[in-house]
């Protein structure tokens, strides 16, 4: 019995090792290009806590609201 436990402890630890190599190889993605970076000012509410958020640079004019408390925010005027 102690063998079996002994095994299963043994192949968790290395899918558990071999899991983490594997999300370390996994390439970063390449920095934006400071050309297509462009100056906005949008403000944003989390409807759930109310926190603020003022995105001042992205990549496109009208950026994807973020998520806040696994929820996504609203943009305020």
């Amino acid at each position: 019995m102690q063998l079996v436990i002994a095994i299963a402890i043994g192949v968790s630890i290395i899918a558990m090792t071999l899991w983490v190599i594997r999300l370390l190889l996994i390439p970063q993605p390449d920095d934006p290009d400071p050309d297509d970076v462009k100056e906005i000012a949008v403000d944003y509410r989390c409807v759930v806590c109310g926190m603020r958020l003022t995105v001042t640079h992205a990549q496109e004019a009208n950026p994807v609201a973020p998520r806040h408390c696994r929820e996504d925010m609203v943009e305020i005027s």
